[in-house]
Order: C-alpha cells, then structure tokens, then sequence
C-alpha cells in the first residue's frame, strides 16, 4: 500500500486525489517525479535486492554493477494508466533505493522541485490517451508515450 507524507496513513489514488506534482498532498501515484534522472546510474541496486523478483530486463550493468535501467530520462519502471496514475511496473519488487524514498521526505520534495514540471507534462501527455475499459487499468510504459515514432521504411529514390 502506497502511504504520504513519510509513510503515515494510505495515499489517495491519482484519480481521487487529483493532486498535481505542485501540491503539497503526497501522493506517490500522482506524481512520479522520483522516477526521474538524468544518469543511467540513477537507482543502483544494493546487496538487499538480490532475492527481489527484479526482472533481469529491468536491470542493466555498468562497470560491474547493476542499476535499474533508465529510459528517456526514467526509470524504464516508470508507467502511466490512461487516468494520469503513474505506478510502477514492479511496485512489490521494487529496489531498497525505492523502498527507502520516502513521499514527503526532504528527497520527496527535491525531486518535485527539480524534476516536477517534467513529470505533470508526462502526466497531462497520459490523460490524452483513450479510455480503455478494462481491469486492471491500462498501464502504458512512459518511453512509450514520449519515444519518436519507428522510421518509416523509404524505398531509394531511381
């Protein structure tokens, strides 16, 4: 169970909250600004995530250690549901770098500093996706929502 202000008492979801990364409600789905940094070494994985069910597609290796692979400037973990909700893909497996991030902390609100425009614009980019009714609600990778689209196939010109 997501948790605010440093853990005491459950979050309110993204959809009933309606809290925007600006406001001072802690609400973990409705933000994500955590999730985002600019290194491929943001989150690096510690002795403690050895028994977690991280997927190995979810890691990468640098100079010998493992991180939590990044994509377009987040964690490739990093998904947005069609009603603006950003959750993690492996939320249950999730590293002790994660686990240890507290909403509310003073990490919490750097990272809204920082980071808080880029993840609203991530959010406002999700809320344009078509409702789609199914259960549980649909979860969109966010590399999905803001890669370039795949290049057309060009035949060369006679």
């Amino acid at each position: 169970m997501r948790r605010i202000a440093g853990g005491i008492g459950p979050a309110l979801p993204a959809h009933q909250s309606g809290a925007p990364v600006s406001s001072p409600t802690f609400d973990c789905t409705a933000c994500g600004a955590c999730c985002l940094g600019g290194s491929d070494r943001y989150v690096a994985l510690l002795p403690e995530d050895r028994d977690r069910a991280i997927p190995e597609a979810a890691t990468a290796q640098i100079d010998g250690r493992r991180y939590m692979r990044m994509a377009c400037g987040h964690c490739a973990q990093l998904t947005m549901t069609g009603q603006g909700q950003t959750l993690c893909a492996i939320y249950d497996a999730r590293p002790e770098a994660c686990r240890a991030f507290r909403a509310g902390s003073f990490e919490c609100l750097k990272a809204r500093q920082h980071r808080g425009p880029q993840a609203e614009a991530l959010r406002a980019l999700a809320l344009t996706l078509p409702d789609v009714p199914v259960a549980p609600p649909v979860m969109v990778p966010v590399a999905a929502l803001v890669a370039p689209p795949p290049d057309e196939a060009v035949s060369p010109s006679p």
